[in-house]
């Protein structure tokens, strides 16, 4: 049960949600791969496709405090990836992408719970995430969790102090009927 933050059932799927490893490199890029343009662009704000590059960043030196969230269905397919993109112990960066098939069940919400409460384990200090004006699911799951939201050209950008907010992302999941393993003590 180590690696296993939580567990969650919705419409008779069981999720799983776990920090990936780097074994999981491939298997994030496949779940990049299969994603339609739409979700692409909302969540890199551009038609990225360079996404062993961007899996590289995610176990890269540089990012020293991020790691990234998967929620698996039973069959281990990612149902929701988010990444937490994290330089210094400042400020990290939320981010997250569901699989169209998995839509509308709150995966959205407890990865970004789980992003959270892992920042806030790791000692970071702020929580930072940037959405397209048109992705009203990421903003709402922003507002949410507590994220400051205003509007700066195409993109919403949301900010808080992790300190305020990870009660935040602990309630959300509870309200979910998410089951945690993750231990929140500092």
């Amino acid at each position: 049960m180590d690696d296993i933050l939580g567990k969650y059932k919705d419409g008779g799927i069981n999720y799983t949600f776990r920090y990936a490893k780097k074994e999981d490199k491939r298997k994030i890029i496949e779940f990049y791969e299969s994603m339609d343009n739409e979700s692409i662009y909302f969540r890199f704000l551009s038609f990225y496709k360079d996404f062993s590059s961007h899996v590289e960043k995610i176990f890269g030196e540089k990012n020293k405090y991020g790691f990234a969230v998967i929620g698996e269905d039973e069959e281990k397919n990612i149902a929701a990836l988010g990444e937490n993109f994290s330089y210094s112990i400042d400020s990290a960066e939320l981010a997250f992408i569901v699989s169209p098939h998995h839509r509308k069940r709150g995966l959205g919400t407890i990865v970004a719970a789980f992003l959270i409460l892992g920042s806030y384990i790791r000692g970071i200090k702020i929580m930072e995430a940037y959405f397209h004006a048109e992705n009203s699911p990421a903003y709402k799951i922003g507002l949410k969790m507590g994220l400051n939201m205003e509007f700066e050209e195409d993109v919403y950008h949301g900010k808080a102090p992790l300190e305020k907010i990870y009660t935040i992302a602990l309630n959300a999941l509870k309200e979910k009927g998410v089951q945690v393993y993750l231990d929140i003590k500092k």
